[in-house]
């Protein structure tokens, strides 16, 4: 144990050799230093400012919706006609098939409503008959578009703020993203969330790209809501300073 002492005493003393040895300039340039850089960055910090933000889900809707008829064969008396066929263009009162019943010799024309180009659909149901649904798009003039977002800090969405909106089916990364604006807020909540509606910088869904995407009758996105700019510096001390 004595010797265990005294070598513990023979570092100490070593160690406070070195650090007698430091020159007191280099104290004073280092506390100089340390100070100079914390207050550039206090100061850097009450200029540099980002937006709290809110995410919520996007919808956009076409203006114009498909209608669909679904044809299903339930018996063998039944027998349909197709009069049209992929891609065929109809407009309102175009027969888009008759359905013939064998017996009782009846023929039924089913017609469509609306202008729009052909889609048909088989499949079949759970019994085996086979089933064809015939869908009639038309093109889209326009769209409506909605965002929903969760109940925290909703208080502080207000008209007027910007809306980055990312589609799942257009990723921002290859096309860009939407440039939006909140246009009003609706106020009740639906199914627990807020709900408000987005106007475009463009009419067109125009990416920040320069791409346009087509508008599709449903599309799901993500939508960013802009909230006030606060600087670094508020952020950190804000709290604190109120």
């Amino acid at each position: 144990m004595p010797r265990l002492t005294q070598a513990l005493e023979s570092v100490s003393n070593e160690m406070d050799e070195i650090v007698g040895r430091i020159p007191p300039w280099i104290v004073r340039w280092g506390i100089t230093v340390l100070f100079g850089v914390a207050t550039i960055s206090l100061f850097i910090s009450g200029f540099v400012r980002f937006p709290d933000s809110i995410v919520g889900t996007v919808v956009i809707q076409a203006k114009e919706q498909p209608g669909k008829v679904t044809v299903r064969r339930e018996s063998a008396n039944e027998e349909y006609k197709f009069l049209v066929k992929e891609g065929d263009r109809v407009k309102p009162g175009d027969t888009l098939l008759l359905r013939i019943e064998k017996s009782e010799n009846k023929i039924s024309p089913v017609t469509t409503p609306m202008t729009g180009s052909i889609y048909r659909v088989s499949s079949r149901n759970t019994d085996g008959l086979l089933e064809e649904t015939i869908w009639v798009v038309p093109i889209a003039t326009g769209f409506h578009m909605k965002i929903n977002y969760p109940n925290k800090g909703a208080g502080n969405v207000q008209p007027g703020q910007q809306v980055r909106i990312a589609l799942h089916d257009y990723p921002d990364a290859e096309y860009g993203f939407l440039d939006g604006i909140i246009e009003s807020i609706l106020p009740i909540q639906t199914d627990d969330k807020h709900q408000a509606t987005i106007s475009l910088i463009h009419n067109k869904l125009l990416t920040s790209r320069g791409r346009e995407i087509p508008i599709l009758p449903l599309m799901e996105g993500s939508g960013e809501i802009l909230l006030n700019e606060k600087s670094i510096f508020y952020r950190i001390f804000g709290s604190i300073l109120q």
